[in-house]
Protein backbone atom coordinates (compact mmCIF):
# COMPACT_ATOMS: atom_id res chain seq x y z
CA UNK A 1 0.00 0.00 0.00
CA UNK A 2 1.02 3.18 -1.28
CA UNK A 3 0.86 6.62 0.39
CA UNK A 4 0.49 9.48 -2.22
CA UNK A 5 0.72 13.34 -0.97
CA UNK A 6 -0.25 15.89 -3.56
CA UNK A 7 3.88 16.79 -3.71
CA UNK A 8 4.57 13.42 -5.32
CA UNK A 9 3.63 11.69 -8.08
CA UNK A 10 5.06 8.08 -8.26
CA UNK A 11 7.00 6.86 -11.21
CA UNK A 12 6.41 9.73 -13.72
CA UNK A 13 9.50 10.86 -13.08
CA UNK A 14 8.18 14.60 -13.55
CA UNK A 15 9.87 15.73 -10.46
CA UNK A 16 12.78 17.76 -9.91
CA UNK A 17 15.67 18.58 -12.59
CA UNK A 18 15.09 16.50 -16.07
CA UNK A 19 17.79 18.55 -17.76
CA UNK A 20 20.89 16.90 -15.39
CA UNK A 21 19.60 13.15 -16.87
CA UNK A 22 19.88 14.37 -20.36
CA UNK A 23 23.59 15.91 -20.12
CA UNK A 24 24.85 12.97 -18.02
CA UNK A 25 22.86 10.75 -20.76
CA UNK A 26 24.52 13.14 -23.56
CA UNK A 27 27.81 12.79 -21.07
CA UNK A 28 28.42 9.13 -21.47
CA UNK A 29 27.01 8.73 -24.99
CA UNK A 30 29.78 10.44 -26.10
CA UNK A 31 31.35 7.08 -26.02
CA UNK A 32 28.79 6.27 -29.04
CA UNK A 33 30.32 9.28 -31.38
CA UNK A 34 33.53 8.04 -30.76
CA UNK A 35 33.15 4.09 -31.52
CA UNK A 36 31.38 5.78 -34.39
CA UNK A 37 34.22 7.74 -35.83
CA UNK A 38 36.33 4.89 -34.49
CA UNK A 39 34.64 2.30 -36.92
CA UNK A 40 35.93 4.19 -40.01
CA UNK A 41 39.41 2.20 -39.36
CA UNK A 42 37.78 -0.98 -39.42
CA UNK A 43 36.67 -3.54 -41.11
CA UNK A 44 33.03 -4.10 -39.53
CA UNK A 45 31.03 -2.25 -37.72
CA UNK A 46 28.74 -2.25 -35.09
CA UNK A 47 26.37 -3.61 -37.61
CA UNK A 48 26.57 -6.83 -39.60
CA UNK A 49 27.65 -5.53 -42.36
CA UNK A 50 29.97 -1.95 -43.03
CA UNK A 51 29.41 0.52 -45.66
CA UNK A 52 32.69 -1.19 -47.31
CA UNK A 53 32.58 -4.80 -47.67
CA UNK A 54 35.79 -7.09 -48.18
CA UNK A 55 35.22 -10.11 -50.84
CA UNK A 56 36.66 -12.32 -48.04
CA UNK A 57 36.51 -12.20 -44.51
CA UNK A 58 39.21 -10.77 -42.75
CA UNK A 59 40.72 -11.48 -39.50
CA UNK A 60 40.42 -8.51 -38.01
CA UNK A 61 36.56 -8.84 -38.47
CA UNK A 62 36.28 -12.28 -36.56
CA UNK A 63 38.79 -11.04 -34.06
CA UNK A 64 36.35 -7.85 -33.67
CA UNK A 65 33.79 -9.87 -32.94
CA UNK A 66 35.00 -13.02 -31.35
CA UNK A 67 36.30 -10.00 -28.62
CA UNK A 68 32.92 -8.69 -28.10
CA UNK A 69 31.74 -12.51 -26.96
CA UNK A 70 34.29 -13.42 -24.58
CA UNK A 71 34.26 -9.87 -23.14
CA UNK A 72 30.72 -9.46 -22.93
CA UNK A 73 29.58 -11.61 -20.00
CA UNK A 74 32.80 -10.32 -18.19
CA UNK A 75 31.80 -6.50 -17.88
CA UNK A 76 28.14 -7.81 -17.41
CA UNK A 77 29.20 -9.26 -14.24
CA UNK A 78 31.93 -6.23 -13.74
CA UNK A 79 29.07 -3.82 -13.70
CA UNK A 80 27.48 -6.25 -11.08
CA UNK A 81 30.06 -6.67 -9.19
CA UNK A 82 31.65 -2.71 -9.52
CA UNK A 83 29.34 -0.51 -10.74
CA UNK A 84 27.95 0.83 -14.15
CA UNK A 85 30.15 4.27 -13.55
CA UNK A 86 33.13 1.47 -13.84
CA UNK A 87 32.04 -0.13 -16.60
CA UNK A 88 31.69 3.50 -18.24
CA UNK A 89 35.58 3.49 -17.04
CA UNK A 90 36.44 0.51 -18.54
CA UNK A 91 35.13 1.34 -22.06
CA UNK A 92 36.87 4.76 -22.22
CA UNK A 93 39.61 3.07 -21.43
CA UNK A 94 39.81 0.73 -23.83
CA UNK A 95 38.63 3.25 -26.64
CA UNK A 96 42.04 4.96 -25.51
CA UNK A 97 44.04 2.11 -25.12
CA UNK A 98 42.57 1.20 -29.11
CA UNK A 99 44.37 4.66 -30.21
CA UNK A 100 47.52 3.07 -29.57
CA UNK A 101 47.69 0.56 -32.66
CA UNK A 102 46.62 4.07 -34.77
CA UNK A 103 49.92 5.42 -33.86
CA UNK A 104 52.11 2.99 -34.67
CA UNK A 105 53.30 1.80 -37.93
CA UNK A 106 50.93 -0.28 -40.12
CA UNK A 107 50.76 -3.73 -39.86
CA UNK A 108 48.75 -6.84 -39.44
CA UNK A 109 49.29 -7.32 -36.18
CA UNK A 110 48.68 -3.93 -35.13
CA UNK A 111 45.18 -4.08 -36.85
CA UNK A 112 44.06 -7.28 -35.26
CA UNK A 113 45.08 -5.92 -31.44
CA UNK A 114 43.26 -2.44 -33.01
CA UNK A 115 39.91 -4.63 -33.77
CA UNK A 116 39.88 -6.53 -30.16
CA UNK A 117 40.12 -3.75 -28.29
CA UNK A 118 37.73 -1.91 -30.34
CA UNK A 119 35.31 -5.14 -29.99
CA UNK A 120 35.88 -5.55 -26.07
CA UNK A 121 34.73 -1.65 -25.66
CA UNK A 122 32.10 -2.60 -27.95
CA UNK A 123 30.97 -4.97 -25.78
CA UNK A 124 30.83 -2.17 -22.96
CA UNK A 125 29.15 0.36 -25.22
CA UNK A 126 26.09 -1.86 -25.93
CA UNK A 127 25.55 -3.26 -22.51
CA UNK A 128 26.48 -1.26 -19.84
CA UNK A 129 25.83 2.52 -21.10
CA UNK A 130 22.35 1.39 -21.94
CA UNK A 131 21.25 0.17 -18.39
CA UNK A 132 23.28 3.30 -17.06
CA UNK A 133 20.81 6.13 -19.34
CA UNK A 134 18.03 4.05 -18.23
CA UNK A 135 18.55 3.95 -14.74
CA UNK A 136 19.50 7.54 -14.64
CA UNK A 137 16.34 9.01 -16.66
CA UNK A 138 13.04 9.95 -16.00
CA UNK A 139 10.37 7.31 -17.00
CA UNK A 140 8.93 9.67 -19.44
CA UNK A 141 12.37 10.50 -21.53
CA UNK A 142 14.43 7.44 -20.85
CA UNK A 143 13.48 6.16 -24.29
CA UNK A 144 14.63 9.50 -26.04
CA UNK A 145 17.94 9.66 -24.12
CA UNK A 146 18.79 5.84 -25.33
CA UNK A 147 17.87 6.47 -28.73
CA UNK A 148 20.46 9.41 -29.14
CA UNK A 149 23.14 6.97 -28.34
CA UNK A 150 22.31 5.21 -31.78
CA UNK A 151 22.04 9.18 -33.71
CA UNK A 152 25.74 9.77 -31.97
CA UNK A 153 26.58 6.75 -33.80
CA UNK A 154 25.55 7.29 -36.68
CA UNK A 155 26.97 11.20 -36.43
CA UNK A 156 30.65 9.67 -36.07
CA UNK A 157 29.81 7.52 -39.39
CA UNK A 158 29.95 10.96 -41.37
CA UNK A 159 33.14 12.53 -39.49
CA UNK A 160 35.08 10.46 -42.50
CA UNK A 161 33.38 12.98 -44.88
CA UNK A 162 35.17 15.57 -42.86
CA UNK A 163 38.37 14.36 -41.46
CA UNK A 164 41.07 12.16 -43.17
CA UNK A 165 42.71 9.29 -41.25
CA UNK A 166 45.65 11.58 -38.90
CA UNK A 167 42.96 14.30 -37.78
CA UNK A 168 40.57 11.33 -37.33
CA UNK A 169 43.06 9.75 -34.97
CA UNK A 170 43.35 13.17 -32.83
CA UNK A 171 39.73 13.38 -32.89
CA UNK A 172 39.23 10.25 -31.59
CA UNK A 173 42.33 10.70 -28.84
CA UNK A 174 40.58 14.08 -27.79
CA UNK A 175 37.33 12.27 -27.18
CA UNK A 176 38.39 9.78 -24.96
CA UNK A 177 40.28 12.44 -23.00
CA UNK A 178 36.86 14.61 -23.01
CA UNK A 179 35.02 11.24 -21.46
CA UNK A 180 37.71 10.89 -18.98
CA UNK A 181 37.24 14.40 -17.63
CA UNK A 182 33.41 14.32 -17.75
CA UNK A 183 33.33 11.36 -15.76
CA UNK A 184 33.83 13.24 -12.64
CA UNK A 185 30.30 14.13 -13.41
CA UNK A 186 29.07 10.98 -13.47
CA UNK A 187 27.05 9.63 -10.39
CA UNK A 188 26.25 6.00 -9.82
CA UNK A 189 22.79 4.41 -10.66
CA UNK A 190 20.59 4.73 -7.85
CA UNK A 191 19.06 1.57 -9.09
CA UNK A 192 22.56 -0.20 -8.77
CA UNK A 193 23.08 1.24 -5.54
CA UNK A 194 19.27 0.02 -4.08
CA UNK A 195 20.05 -3.52 -5.67
CA UNK A 196 23.68 -3.76 -3.80
CA UNK A 197 22.03 -2.82 -0.01
CA UNK A 198 23.53 0.40 -0.42
CA UNK A 199 20.29 2.69 0.24
CA UNK A 200 21.51 5.54 1.59
CA UNK A 201 23.93 6.25 -1.55
CA UNK A 202 21.26 5.41 -3.50
CA UNK A 203 18.99 8.32 -2.01
CA UNK A 204 21.96 10.93 -1.59
CA UNK A 205 22.30 9.88 -5.53
CA UNK A 206 18.62 10.30 -6.84
CA UNK A 207 18.34 13.58 -4.86
CA UNK A 208 22.05 14.97 -7.07
CA UNK A 209 20.30 13.59 -10.28
CA UNK A 210 17.10 15.13 -9.33
CA UNK A 211 18.66 18.51 -7.75
CA UNK A 212 16.51 17.84 -4.85
CA UNK A 213 16.62 17.36 -1.23
CA UNK A 214 17.39 14.00 0.26
CA UNK A 215 14.76 14.38 2.59
CA UNK A 216 12.27 15.51 -0.31
CA UNK A 217 9.60 12.94 -0.64
CA UNK A 218 9.34 12.72 -3.84
CA UNK A 219 12.94 11.20 -3.51
CA UNK A 220 12.38 8.73 -0.79
CA UNK A 221 9.44 7.10 -2.71
CA UNK A 222 11.41 6.95 -6.08
CA UNK A 223 13.93 4.53 -3.86
CA UNK A 224 10.95 2.85 -1.83
CA UNK A 225 9.72 1.69 -5.41
CA UNK A 226 13.20 0.42 -6.59
CA UNK A 227 13.59 -1.37 -3.21
CA UNK A 228 10.02 -3.23 -3.92
CA UNK A 229 10.93 -3.92 -7.52
CA UNK A 230 14.27 -5.62 -5.71
CA UNK A 231 12.90 -7.54 -3.51
CA UNK A 232 10.34 -8.48 -6.30
CA UNK A 233 13.65 -9.72 -8.23
CA UNK A 234 15.08 -11.31 -5.59
CA UNK A 235 12.94 -12.51 -3.15
CA UNK A 236 14.97 -15.13 -1.04
CA UNK A 237 17.87 -12.41 -0.94
CA UNK A 238 19.33 -15.25 -3.57
CA UNK A 239 19.05 -14.73 -7.46
CA UNK A 240 20.69 -17.35 -9.54
CA UNK A 241 20.80 -18.05 -13.25
CA UNK A 242 17.91 -20.65 -13.02
CA UNK A 243 15.86 -18.63 -11.15
CA UNK A 244 15.73 -16.07 -14.29
CA UNK A 245 15.11 -19.35 -16.70
CA UNK A 246 12.39 -20.72 -14.59
CA UNK A 247 10.35 -17.42 -14.06
CA UNK A 248 7.93 -17.56 -17.33
CA UNK A 249 7.82 -13.54 -17.18
CA UNK A 250 11.80 -12.82 -17.08
CA UNK A 251 12.05 -16.20 -19.74
CA UNK A 252 9.58 -14.37 -22.23
CA UNK A 253 11.34 -11.04 -21.84
CA UNK A 254 14.55 -12.86 -22.65
CA UNK A 255 12.88 -14.85 -25.37
CA UNK A 256 11.33 -11.49 -26.72
CA UNK A 257 15.54 -9.85 -26.50
CA UNK A 258 16.87 -12.89 -28.15
CA UNK A 259 14.26 -12.65 -31.19
CA UNK A 260 14.66 -9.01 -31.79
CA UNK A 261 18.49 -9.20 -31.99
CA UNK A 262 18.84 -11.95 -34.29
CA UNK A 263 16.10 -10.22 -36.19
CA UNK A 264 18.29 -7.16 -36.59
CA UNK A 265 21.06 -9.28 -36.89
CA UNK A 266 19.38 -10.85 -39.95
CA UNK A 267 17.60 -8.03 -41.46
CA UNK A 268 19.93 -7.54 -44.17
CA UNK A 269 22.46 -4.56 -43.23
CA UNK A 270 25.40 -6.80 -44.09
CA UNK A 271 23.88 -6.23 -47.63
CA UNK A 272 22.08 -2.98 -47.92
CA UNK A 273 24.97 -0.89 -46.34
CA UNK A 274 27.85 -1.62 -48.59
CA UNK A 275 25.76 1.00 -51.09
CA UNK A 276 28.15 0.16 -54.07
CA UNK A 277 27.40 -3.73 -53.84
CA UNK A 278 23.67 -2.47 -53.33
CA UNK A 279 23.54 -0.65 -56.34
CA UNK A 280 25.61 -2.74 -58.48
CA UNK A 281 23.35 -2.85 -61.66
CA UNK A 282 23.15 0.72 -61.88
CA UNK A 283 26.74 0.08 -63.58
CA UNK A 284 27.40 3.90 -62.90
CA UNK A 285 27.43 5.71 -59.66
CA UNK A 286 26.03 9.25 -58.84
CA UNK A 287 27.30 9.34 -55.72
CA UNK A 288 31.05 8.69 -55.54
CA UNK A 289 31.67 9.41 -51.89
CA UNK A 290 29.05 7.38 -51.11
CA UNK A 291 27.33 9.52 -48.64
CA UNK A 292 23.80 8.80 -49.07
CA UNK A 293 23.93 5.56 -46.85
CA UNK A 294 25.56 7.35 -43.98
CA UNK A 295 22.60 10.01 -44.02
CA UNK A 296 19.96 8.13 -44.15
CA UNK A 297 21.06 6.28 -41.47
CA UNK A 298 21.39 9.24 -39.46
CA UNK A 299 18.35 10.52 -40.39
CA UNK A 300 16.72 6.92 -39.35
CA UNK A 301 18.19 7.76 -35.64
CA UNK A 302 17.06 11.05 -35.61
CA UNK A 303 13.63 10.28 -36.20
CA UNK A 304 13.76 7.55 -33.93
CA UNK A 305 15.36 10.02 -31.00
CA UNK A 306 12.15 12.12 -31.61
CA UNK A 307 9.51 9.99 -32.18
CA UNK A 308 10.22 6.99 -29.43
CA UNK A 309 9.05 9.60 -26.93
CA UNK A 310 5.70 9.91 -28.43
CA UNK A 311 4.42 7.02 -29.93
CA UNK A 312 4.88 3.46 -28.23
CA UNK A 313 8.32 0.76 -29.14
CA UNK A 314 6.35 -1.87 -30.65
CA UNK A 315 4.44 0.59 -32.95
CA UNK A 316 8.04 2.12 -34.47
CA UNK A 317 9.68 -1.56 -34.35
CA UNK A 318 6.54 -2.65 -36.60
CA UNK A 319 6.40 0.40 -38.67
CA UNK A 320 10.40 0.79 -39.77
CA UNK A 321 10.27 -3.38 -40.69
CA UNK A 322 7.61 -2.76 -42.85
CA UNK A 323 9.30 0.19 -44.74
CA UNK A 324 12.31 -2.05 -44.84
CA UNK A 325 10.33 -5.20 -46.36
CA UNK A 326 8.75 -2.78 -49.08
CA UNK A 327 12.09 -1.33 -49.84
CA UNK A 328 13.63 -4.90 -49.90
CA UNK A 329 11.02 -5.74 -52.18
CA UNK A 330 12.30 -3.29 -54.99
CA UNK A 331 15.40 -3.65 -54.26
CA UNK A 332 15.40 -7.40 -54.97
CA UNK A 333 14.18 -6.42 -58.40
CA UNK A 334 16.78 -4.07 -59.39
CA UNK A 335 19.70 -6.49 -58.54
CA UNK A 336 18.55 -9.77 -60.70
CA UNK A 337 21.97 -10.81 -61.87
CA UNK A 338 22.36 -9.98 -65.80
CA UNK A 339 19.91 -7.21 -65.59
CA UNK A 340 20.55 -3.85 -67.22
CA UNK A 341 18.97 -0.78 -65.79
CA UNK A 342 17.65 1.60 -68.74
CA UNK A 343 14.62 3.35 -66.82
CA UNK A 344 13.24 4.57 -63.50
CA UNK A 345 17.20 4.53 -62.89
CA UNK A 346 16.57 6.31 -59.76
CA UNK A 347 13.72 4.39 -58.03
CA UNK A 348 16.27 1.53 -56.51
CA UNK A 349 18.44 4.78 -54.93
CA UNK A 350 15.64 6.10 -53.46
CA UNK A 351 14.09 2.43 -52.26
CA UNK A 352 18.27 2.20 -50.36
CA UNK A 353 17.28 5.60 -48.98
CA UNK A 354 14.22 4.50 -47.34
CA UNK A 355 15.78 0.79 -46.38
CA UNK A 356 18.40 2.27 -44.49
CA UNK A 357 16.31 5.13 -42.79
CA UNK A 358 13.99 1.97 -41.45
CA UNK A 359 16.73 0.56 -40.03
CA UNK A 360 18.24 3.59 -38.83
CA UNK A 361 15.08 3.60 -37.09
CA UNK A 362 14.95 -0.24 -35.78
CA UNK A 363 18.44 -0.34 -35.07
CA UNK A 364 18.72 1.13 -30.89
CA UNK A 365 14.90 -0.06 -30.59
CA UNK A 366 15.51 -4.02 -29.74
CA UNK A 367 17.68 -2.41 -27.00
CA UNK A 368 15.31 -0.01 -25.61
CA UNK A 369 12.87 -2.30 -25.29
CA UNK A 370 15.14 -4.69 -23.31
CA UNK A 371 16.33 -2.19 -20.76
CA UNK A 372 13.33 -0.96 -20.51
CA UNK A 373 11.30 -4.10 -19.35
CA UNK A 374 13.76 -5.98 -17.32
CA UNK A 375 13.83 -6.16 -13.30
CA UNK A 376 17.31 -3.75 -11.99
CA UNK A 377 17.94 -7.53 -11.09
CA UNK A 378 18.58 -9.01 -13.44
CA UNK A 379 18.70 -6.05 -15.81
CA UNK A 380 22.87 -6.20 -16.91
CA UNK A 381 22.65 -10.32 -16.59
CA UNK A 382 19.97 -10.80 -19.32
CA UNK A 383 21.06 -7.91 -21.61
CA UNK A 384 24.85 -9.41 -21.48
CA UNK A 385 23.51 -12.87 -22.04
CA UNK A 386 21.67 -11.92 -24.99
CA UNK A 387 23.89 -9.49 -26.49
CA UNK A 388 26.82 -12.67 -26.56
CA UNK A 389 24.18 -14.54 -28.52
CA UNK A 390 23.17 -11.73 -30.66
CA UNK A 391 27.74 -11.73 -31.83
CA UNK A 392 27.48 -15.12 -32.15
CA UNK A 393 24.83 -15.28 -34.50
CA UNK A 394 26.59 -12.30 -36.08
CA UNK A 395 30.16 -14.03 -36.41
CA UNK A 396 28.23 -17.06 -37.95
CA UNK A 397 25.96 -14.94 -40.18
CA UNK A 398 29.60 -12.78 -41.20
CA UNK A 399 31.67 -16.06 -42.34
CA UNK A 400 28.71 -17.84 -44.37
CA UNK A 401 27.56 -14.76 -46.48
CA UNK A 402 29.97 -14.57 -49.19
CA UNK A 403 28.99 -18.47 -49.84
CA UNK A 404 25.52 -17.50 -49.40
CA UNK A 405 26.00 -14.52 -51.88
CA UNK A 406 27.76 -16.69 -54.29
CA UNK A 407 25.54 -19.62 -54.65
CA UNK A 408 22.21 -17.75 -54.81
CA UNK A 409 22.84 -14.18 -55.75
CA UNK A 410 22.31 -11.17 -53.81
CA UNK A 411 18.56 -10.27 -55.12
CA UNK A 412 17.58 -13.94 -53.69
CA UNK A 413 19.48 -12.51 -50.37
CA UNK A 414 17.38 -9.44 -50.56
CA UNK A 415 13.81 -11.92 -51.22
CA UNK A 416 15.21 -13.92 -47.57
CA UNK A 417 16.33 -10.73 -45.54
CA UNK A 418 12.67 -9.37 -46.82
CA UNK A 419 10.80 -12.49 -45.10
CA UNK A 420 12.95 -12.09 -41.70
CA UNK A 421 11.80 -8.61 -41.64
CA UNK A 422 8.22 -9.68 -42.47
CA UNK A 423 8.49 -12.29 -39.63
CA UNK A 424 9.72 -9.43 -37.10
CA UNK A 425 7.02 -6.82 -38.05
CA UNK A 426 4.36 -9.63 -36.99
CA UNK A 427 6.55 -10.70 -33.87
CA UNK A 428 7.12 -7.56 -32.90
CA UNK A 429 3.03 -6.38 -33.25
CA UNK A 430 1.90 -9.42 -31.00
CA UNK A 431 4.48 -9.86 -28.79
CA UNK A 432 6.20 -6.83 -27.24
CA UNK A 433 4.46 -5.24 -24.53
CA UNK A 434 3.21 -1.77 -24.75
CA UNK A 435 6.25 -0.06 -22.83
CA UNK A 436 5.90 3.61 -23.44
CA UNK A 437 5.71 5.60 -20.05
CA UNK A 438 5.46 2.37 -17.87
CA UNK A 439 7.02 0.78 -14.62
CA UNK A 440 8.49 -2.47 -14.53
CA UNK A 441 5.86 -4.05 -12.62
CA UNK A 442 3.07 -2.31 -15.07
CA UNK A 443 5.27 -4.01 -17.65
CA UNK A 444 5.61 -7.49 -16.07
CA UNK A 445 1.66 -7.25 -15.65
CA UNK A 446 1.41 -7.23 -19.48
CA UNK A 447 3.82 -10.55 -19.71
CA UNK A 448 1.77 -12.45 -17.71
CA UNK A 449 -1.08 -12.78 -20.69
CA UNK A 450 -0.92 -15.25 -23.06
CA UNK A 451 0.80 -14.39 -26.20
CA UNK A 452 -0.19 -14.80 -29.69
CA UNK A 453 2.96 -16.82 -30.33
CA UNK A 454 4.33 -18.69 -27.79
CA UNK A 455 7.92 -18.56 -29.02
Amino acid sequence: MFTITKNVRISEGDKGSVFKGYALSVIVGLSFFTHGVESNNLTISAHAGHFTTPDKVPWTTTALILASIFSALIQTYCIDKWGRKFGIYVVILLQGASCIPLLLEPSEIGSIVLHVLSGMSTAGLFICIPIYIREISATTGRGTAIALVTAMTAAGYLIRFGLDGENVLYLIAAMVMVQFVSLFLVVESPSYLVKTGKIEAAIANMAKLKCLSVDDTYILNEIKLLKEESVRGKPNEQLRLLDIWTNRIWRDEMKIGLVLYTITILSGCIIFLDQEKTLVQLKTSADPERILVPICLFAGTLFCVVSVRLFERKYLLTFAYSVMVLSMGTLGVFTQADLTVTSLRWLPVAALGVLVFGYGLAWGLPTIIMVEMLNLQIRSTVLGIVYTYSQIIRLVHVLTFEYLESNIGIYTLFYMFACVNIFGAIYTISSVPNINGKSVRQIEKQMKRIPLFNL
